[in-house]
């Protein structure tokens, strides 16, 4: 795609400066023979498709809530290959999560031409500039999809993740708020929500969203470790450790989580357990995160 709008730019050029330029006898007359019409026109449109907008089966063995909608949340090292899959839409996006962005440049090429009316290839192609990082140029495809398809979620829902990124979460929160309004349906607006709800202890809204999720997969971690702190936030201290003891142990051992399991084992009655969870953390912890840990530490003995 970026190849197709470089030549159009460099024809523009060429086109305002043959008038001056064009020499007598340059080009011989069967010089371009071999070229047709067919050749520039372009092919039907592949318009908006609901089915398009999820994500293949087979392509994460990973238990997600959130996996047909996004693959985001799914680790690099359980993503398929993008050639292992037939989706061209799914090719783009699983090659930007594994990080290859050459090879996503050249699906964003190659599907350019029939999907280029439809707001799922912008809001991929977006997606993809989103995560390496280029914000400005993400947004402009984000409001490209919303200009094709104007009650379609996901765009809305990832402007929303930039205002986030960016420090807006006021504005955060109105795009997500938009997207959930967009799609009933749509889990990911209703999990961005919620966390920033987590974020700022809004407790009944945050609880109420984190049960929804919980409803749909009662084994997705995000949904459990959410709905697990807000029991903790509220005192229901037994019902906390009721959904932190479902999480995966991989999940538990992060740091953020696993001071939070303790916690509320230690509240719970059982400090011992509590113990082995914070010596079972592992990985970075911030200065933040360190205070914190060492005042639970302290609260367990």
């Amino acid at each position: 795609m970026i190849k197709n709008l470089i030549t159009i730019f460099l024809l523009v050029a060429l086109s305002t400066s043959c008038g001056t330029s064009e020499k007598k006898g340059a080009v011989k007359e069967d010089e371009f023979t071999d070229l047709t019409n067919e050749k520039f026109n372009m092919p039907p449109a592949i318009n908006y498709n609901a089915v398009d907008d999820f994500i293949e089966k087979g392509v994460t063995s990973e238990d997600n809530v959130l996996m047909e909608e996004s693959i985001g949340k799914v680790p690099p090292e359980d993503i398929e290959e993008p050639g292992d899959v037939s989706s061209g839409l799914n090719k783009i996006l699983l090659s930007c999560y594994r990080r290859n962005f050459k090879n996503a440049e050249a699906y964003m090429d190659k599907y350019y031409k029939p999907y280029r009316k439809n707001p799922i290839y912008w809001t991929q192609v977006g997606s993809c500039y989103l995560i390496q990082g280029q914000k400005r140029k993400a947004l402009l495809y984000f409001n490209k999809a919303k200009d094709l398809k104007k009650d379609y979620a996901p765009p809305v829902n990832n402007i929303g993740v930039i205002f986030q990124q960016e420090g807006f979460d006021q504005k955060a929160v109105k795009a997500y708020e938009e997207a959930k309004k967009l799609s009933s349906f749509s889990l990911t607006p209703i999990y961005n929500l919620a966390q920033i709800y987590a974020k700022y202890g809004f407790i009944s809204q945050g609880k109420d969203l984190f049960e929804s999720l919980v409803r749909l997969n009662g084994k997705d971690n995000d949904a459990l470790y959410g709905l697990g702190y807000f029991e903790l936030l509220v005192g229901n201290y037994g019902k906390s450790v009721s959904y932190f003891s479902q999480l995966d142990n991989d999940y538990r051992r992060k740091p953020e989580v696993g001071i939070n399991v303790a916690y509320s084992l230690g509240l719970n009655g059982n400090k011992s357990k509590g113990i082995d969870v914070l010596n079972d953390i592992s990985g970075n912890l911030t200065r933040e995160l360190s205070t914190y840990k060492d005042e639970i530490q302290r609260f367990l003995q």
